[in-house]
C-alpha cells in the first residue's frame, strides 16, 4: 500500500472510531489526558506499519494495539517511578477484576493460536517479542537469512491475526 493511500485509511479510521478508542483507553489509563496519548500511540504505530493492507478488522485491531500500548505503559510507569501508598491504591484500582479477566483470557488465547503456528514462525516470533531481538538477530541465531525471518513474521502475525480477531 502506498504512503499515502495509508495515511487515507488510518485518517477514516481516526474519523470512525477514535472516540470510542479513547474511552476504551480511559478505562486502562485513568486519565482522559493520558487515553488521548495513548491513541495517539496507537496511530503513528500504524503510520510506522507497512502492513496495514492486511489488516481485516481494523477495528479490532486498534482495540488490540491500544491494549498492547496501554499495558506497556504501565509496565514503564511500574519501573519509572517509586511507589508510595497512594500510588499503589490507585494502581490497584486500575487492575479491574474485568481488567484482569481480560487480560487473562488474551493471554489463554494467544497461547493457543501460538500453538497452532509451524515451528520457525513460532521461534522467529518469540524471539522477536520475548527475547526482543532484531531481525538480524534472529537469522544468526536461526541460520536463516533476514529475508525468511521477515517472511516467517509476515505467515506468523497473519496466522495469529486469523486465529485472534474474528471476521
Amino acid at each position: 500500500m502506498t504512503d499515502g493511500r495509508q495515511k487515507v485509511r488510518i485518517s477514516e479510521w481516526v474519523r470512525r472510531w477514535n472516540f470510542d478508542l479513547t474511552r476504551f483507553a480511559e478505562r486502562r489509563v485513568r486519565s482522559r489526558a493520558d487515553a488521548q496519548d495513548l491513541a495517539q500511540e496507537v496511530y503513528l504505530r500504524l503510520l510506522r506499519s507497512s502492513t496495514i493492507d492486511l489488516i481485516a478488522e481494523p477495528q479490532a485491531y486498534l482495540y488490540r494495539v491500544a491494549s498492547n500500548v496501554a499495558a506497556e505503559w504501565r509496565m514503564r510507569a511500574c519501573e519509572r517511578k517509586p511507589h508510595s501508598s497512594d500510588a499503589l491504591e490507585m494502581l490497584l484500582e486500575t487492575r479491574t477484576p474485568e481488567v484482569r479477566l481480560d487480560q487473562e483470557s488474551d493471554r489463554a488465547r494467544l497461547q493457543e493460536a501460538l500453538g497452532h503456528l509451524d515451528v520457525m514462525p513460532r521461534a522467529v516470533i518469540f524471539l522477536k517479542l520475548r527475547e526482543d531481538m532484531s531481525n538480524e538477530e534472529i537469522a544468526a541465531h536461526l541460520g536463516i537469512t533476514r529475508r525468511m525471518v521477515k517472511r516467517y513474521l509476515v505467515i506468523g502475525y497473519a496466522e495469529l491475526r486469523a486465529r485472534l480477531i474474528p471476521e
